[in-house]
């Protein structure tokens, strides 16, 4: 099976997969490069390490299985064209998987809070983006199925409390 990740940074999520896989990493920041090969070497992953945005995937349509990210959709430019690139490239019946911190509900504090610190948050942390309702996002995606399931993360980042984890068949 062939797998993407978008935007694995640092290669947090490089544990969690089977020593051999072949991993296609779409990682825009050079600056995580040499980090990420490093770790794929220590954990046995197979590393294809693109350069490139999600917005414009280098891949062919249909050819691969299973697309993952964590906490990339909130600091992508443009999170539709990022999921409609997923889904071209994901094949009939492919997976795509994320887990993502999304807008609290309207009037909580935490969402007024994300309201008030919403720029130098982005300027901060790479240009994430407090307010998005990833949820929604997938959910008008065209995916053949959507399940997003919302989770409260006790954390003390306080802004990114509320997150999804969801799982979309093309």
């Amino acid at each position: 099976p062939v797998l993407v990740e978008l935007g694995p940074g640092s290669g947090a999520n490089l544990r969690y997969l089977p020593r051999g896989t072949r991993l296609i990493a779409i990682e825009p920041n050079r600056h995580m490069h040499s980090v990420l090969r490093r770790r794929a070497d220590r954990f046995g992953i197979e590393l294809d390490l693109r350069g490139l945005a999600g917005e414009n995937l280098d891949l062919p349509s249909a050819s691969v299985d299973f697309v993952f990210s964590s906490l990339v959709l909130c600091s992508v430019d443009d999170p539709k064209q990022v999921i409609a690139e997923v889904r071209r490239v994901l094949r009939p019946g492919g997976r795509f998987a994320c887990i993502e911190h999304v807008v609290a509900p309207p009037e909580s504090p935490i969402h007024n809070l994300q309201r008030m610190i919403k720029r130098p948050w982005r300027w901060a942390f790479e240009g994430c983006d407090l307010c998005r309702d990833t949820g929604a996002t997938l959910q008008s995606s065209g995916f053949s199925q959507v399940d997003v399931r919302p989770f409260v993360l006790p954390t003390i980042f306080v802004p990114i409390r509320h997150q999804i984890s969801a799982m979309c068949v093309n």
